[in-house]
């Protein structure tokens, strides 16, 4: 075989790209874990941290948290 008849062989490129797409997405599988990871972490900090629990289901529509504007007022508004 004379110098770069292997590069030139369909068969061995094909194996060879096969080889580095797998490299590359076993790569990226462990990148999008350790990211997934990292994000489930704070999540759960965030979420217990930032909403204490309710005791009670009130308001209209998820409209609880708003305040009233004329909560001064008799009523008569």
């Amino acid at each position: 075989m004379s110098s770069g008849a292997t590069a030139q062989d369909k068969s061995f490129k094909s194996k060879e790209q096969a080889e580095e797409a797998r490299y590359i997405r076993e790569k990226e599988k462990a990148q999008l874990a350790a990211i997934r990871q990292e994000m489930e972490a704070k999540d759960a900090t965030k979420t217990s941290a930032e909403q204490p629990e309710r005791e009670f289901e009130g308001g209209f529509g998820g409209q609880e948290d708003l305040e009233d504007r004329y909560a001064s007022t008799s009523g008569e508004h």
